[in-house]
């Protein structure tokens, strides 16, 4: 990117910001809860750039036939998105995707009512303002999604890790890092990132 006599360069990180399934049954079609730009229970514009290659994404499915969609491409996005538009283009990407039952170990036990993701290195529990979107108003206030990210955190560690809520605490405290993912969508969200090679046999 050119700027004056000299420009900025910096790596492509490509990834999707928008992915998402619909999280309730919505009373008609102009329903609140079926805006996918405030980033909701069952995902939407997520804008978590950890999202790339390799990662998965798990979403709580609460609605009969909830399908799956995607979009808002970013070939890269700083952490927070904070000019509302990240270095934007074309993309094709290829998903799989899974229904992961309660119960059967495959998803993280916070995953069946909150979004959650997962990386090759790190665990990454998620936080929002406002997880209802529109419905009922919108509340943009980052201390409500650290305070939801960290007890997300807390709970991942404790009901899938088997560690005792207070060594949580002082683990996420001490090694953990949270993140802003984004501020532009009204329901502001935060991101922790969990490092799998602390936890050992």
């Amino acid at each position: 990117m050119p700027f004056g006599d000299r420009e900025v360069a910096f790596p492509l990180r490509p990834f999707m910001g928008t992915m998402g399934v619909a999280h309730t049954a919505a009373a008609s079609e102009t329903a609140p809860e079926l805006n996918s730009i405030p980033p909701t229970l069952g995902g939407g514009n997520i804008d978590i750039r950890l999202l790339g290659p390799g990662s998965a994404f798990y979403l709580p499915v609460h609605g009969e036939g909830a399908l799956f969609y995607v979009g808002d491409p970013h070939l890269a996005m700083g952490d927070g998105e904070v000019a509302l538009t990240a270095l934007e283009g074309s993309l094709r990407a290829t998903f799989r995707l899974t229904v992961c039952k309660p119960g059967s170990g495959e998803a993280p036990s916070v995953a069946y009512r909150y979004p959650f993701a997962e990386t090759t290195d790190a665990w990454v529990p998620i936080g929002l303002s406002d997880p209802d979107g529109s419905a009922g108003g919108q509340v943009s206030d980052l201390e409500v999604a650290m305070r939801r990210a960290v007890v997300n955190a807390l709970d991942f560690l404790e009901q899938d890790q088997g560690m005792d809520r207070a060594t949580a605490y002082a683990y996420l405290s001490a090694a953990a890092d949270f993140t802003i993912s984004q501020v532009v969508d009204r329901t502001v969200g935060v991101h922790g990132v969990i490092t799998k090679s602390h936890f050992r046999a």
